[in-house]
C-alpha cells in the first residue's frame, strides 16, 4: 500500500472519529475517547509523513492516487511529495500535541458537544488540503477546513464577542476561498485543466504569473493573517478553546503558507523577481504592526496569537 493510501486511511479514521463524536458527545466518556483517538491517528500520520520525508524521494517518484469523486471526468487527485510530507509533519505534530492537551482541557469544557465533532474533522480537512493534487479537491478541502474551524470558534456562541468573531471569520474565509478560486481558473487556462500535473506542464505568461501571485497573497494571506487582511484573526483565534486556538494559530497558518508555496513555486515555477519585493514589504509591515499591537495587548491569549502570527509573516517576508 502506498503512502498516500495509508494517509488517506488516517483521514478516513479522523472523519469516522468526528461521526462518532456526534453520537457520544454528551456522554461522560466522550472527551477522552475523541481526543484519545485524534491523538493516536495524529501520531500515526506524523510518523508516516516523517518516514516519507526521511526517504527524500524525487518529485518523479511522489506517491499519488486518483479517486472516482469530485468533478466528472476529473476525479479527486491526491499526491504526496517532499513538500507535502514536510507540512503534514507540521500539521500532525501540532494535532498530536493539541489532542494531548485536549484530554485534560476538555474536562473543563462546559459544552464539549460543540467542539468534539469538529476537532478531528478540522485535522482531516488540513490533511486533505496538503494532499490535494487538483484545484477542485484543494478548494473543497480548504473550505471544509475553514468551516470546521469556524464551528469551533462559535462553540461559545452565547458570548457576543464570540459571535462577532465568528461572523468576521466566516466572511473573511469566504473572501479567501474566492480569491483562491480565481488563480486556479487562470492556471487552468482555456483547456480547463484543473489537475495540478497539467498546470505544471503549461506555459504561463508573466502577466498571468503576476496576477496569480497577487490573488494568492489575498487568498492565502487572509488565512495567514497578512496585513491588511488580518482583521478577523485577533478576534477569532482567542475566541476558540485554547487547544483549538493553538491548532489554528500554530498549524492552520502554516497550511496557508503551504498553499502559497505550492502554487507559486511548484505550479507556476520560478516567480518574477519583483514578487519577492512585494512579499517582503507586506511581511515586514505585518510584523511591525503585529508587534506594536502585541506590546499594547493585556490579554495574554491575544498577545500570544498576535506575536506568533506576525513572527510567521516576518519570516515569510524575509
Amino acid at each position: 500500500m502506498t503512502s498516500v493510501c495509508v494517509l488517506l486511511s488516517c483521514v478516513a479514521a479522523l472523519f469516522g472519529t468526528a461521526v462518532l463524536a456526534v453520537s457520544i458527545a454528551r456522554s461522560a466518556s466522550s472527551t477522552p475517547v475523541i481526543y484519545g483517538a485524534s491523538l493516536v491517528f495524529s501520531a500515526v500520520t506524523f510518523v508516516i509523513a516523517l518516514a516519507y520525508l526521511a526517504m527524500a524521494l524525487p518529485a518523479s517518484e511522489a506517491s499519488a492516487l486518483v479517486l472516482p469523486l469530485g468533478l466528472p471526468g476529473l476525479g479527486s487527485h491526491f499526491r504526496i511529495d517532499a513538500l507535502a510530507a514536510l507540512f503534514l509533519v507540521i500539521v500532525y505534530l501540532g494535532g498530536a500535541l493539541s489532542s494531548l492537551y485536549g484530554l485534560g482541557y476538555g474536562r473543563h469544557e462546559h459544552a464539549p458537544h460543540r467542539v468534539l465533532p469538529f476537532f478531528p474533522a478540522f485535522l482531516a480537512g488540513m490533511n486533505l488540503v496538503i494532499m490535494a493534487d487538483d484545484a477542485f479537491t484543494f478548494l473543497i478541502s480548504w473550505e471544509f477546513m475553514s468551516l470546521a474551524s469556524w464551528a469551533m470558534v462559535m462553540a461559545h456562541h452565547r458570548d457576543a464577542g464570540n459571535r462577532k468573531a465568528g461572523y468576521l471569520y466566516v466572511v473573511m474565509a469566504g473572501f479567501g476561498t474566492l480569491a483562491l478560486l480565481l488563480p486556479f481558473g487562470l492556471l487552468a487556462g482555456a483547456d480547463g485543466s484543473y489537475g495540478f500535473a497539467a498546470m505544471r506542464m503549461s506555459e504561463h505568461t508573466p502577466f498571468t504569473a503576476g496576477l496569480v501571485l497577487i490573488l494568492l497573497l489575498l487568498g492565502a494571506g487572509s488565512k495567514a493573517g497578512l496585513v491588511p487582511l488580518h482583521v478577523w484573526l485577533p478576534l477569532a483565534h482567542p475566541a476558540a478553546p485554547s487547544h483549538v486556538s493553538a491548532l489554528m494559530s500554530g498549524v492552520m497558518t502554516k497550511v496557508a503558507v503551504y498553499a502559497f508555496i505550492r502554487v507559486i513555486f511548484d505550479l507556476i515555477g520560478a516567480p518574477p523577481w519583483w514578487s519577492g519585493v512585494i512579499v517582503l514589504v507586506l511581511g515586514g509591515g505585518t510584523a511591525v504592526l503585529g508587534i506594536l499591537h502585541a506590546m499594547m495587548e493585556r490579554d495574554l491569549k491575544r498577545h500570544r496569537q498576535l506575536n506568533e502570527t506576525w513572527n510567521l509573516m516576518c519570516d515569510e517576508g524575509s
